[in-house]
């Protein structure tokens, strides 16, 4: 319940950063619909999902750490295996997140699934296999969630993706995602500090 000024002017602050991060989405999808090769109403319903920001943040993410390396993503692998490892301890934010004690054991890179991780990303045009991706966004979307999303990432020119020889589907951002992702963050941090 609201009471005295002092509550008033930290509600309008509260309602002026929501409307900063509604027009900073807003943005991004626009700039990420104005950036896309395609047209095709699919994949531009595609770019529009919360799901499609989230692959934008977990690559601007990769980008801005400075993850350009296989000793990089393996420490990086490592960190998200801790992390996982703690989801599947507290049984309340497993429940929260929706996963099960095999989906996250799944998601965990060992032994050969770590291998090809960095083999993958010791290559000419560093890259990480499509199901690889999936394994790192495991909390926040499904495997074929990821999968429909890159589909669409590479329709509209955003990643290019081949097969590997062992059939592997392998992902490498041309920048375009992680360009338009930064630019809109650094106008709401800079919008919200205004406030």
């Amino acid at each position: 319940m609201l009471t005295g000024d002092t509550d008033t002017a930290e509600l309008a602050l509260d309602l002026a950063f929501i409307e900063t991060i509604r027009r900073m989405k807003a943005r991004f999808q626009a700039e990420l619909l104005a950036a896309s090769q395609s047209t095709d109403p699919d994949v531009l319903l595609s770019l529009r999902q919360e799901s499609f920001f989230q692959l934008a943040e977990f690559l601007f993410a990769m980008k801005t750490y400075g993850i350009d390396s296989p000793d990089k993503l393996d420490r990086f692998a490592d960190l998200h295996n801790q992390y996982l490892l703690g989801v599947r301890d507290d049984r309340e934010r497993m429940r929260r997140y929706g996963l099960t004690p095999e989906r996250i054991d799944s998601a965990l890179f060992t032994g050969d699934n770590l291998r090809k991780l960095l083999a993958n990303f010791a290559g000419p045009a560093p890259s990480i296999d499509q199901s690889d991706l999936a394994r790192f966004l495991v909390t926040v979307m499904s495997t074929e969630t990821c999968r429909k999303l890159l589909l669409a990432a590479e329709k509209s020119g955003f990643v290019e993706r081949t097969r590997s020889p062992f059939g592997a589907v392998l992902i490498v951002s041309l920048g375009t995602i992680e360009a338009i992702y930064g630019t809109v963050i650094r106008e709401a941090r800079r919008a919200a500090a205004a406030h």
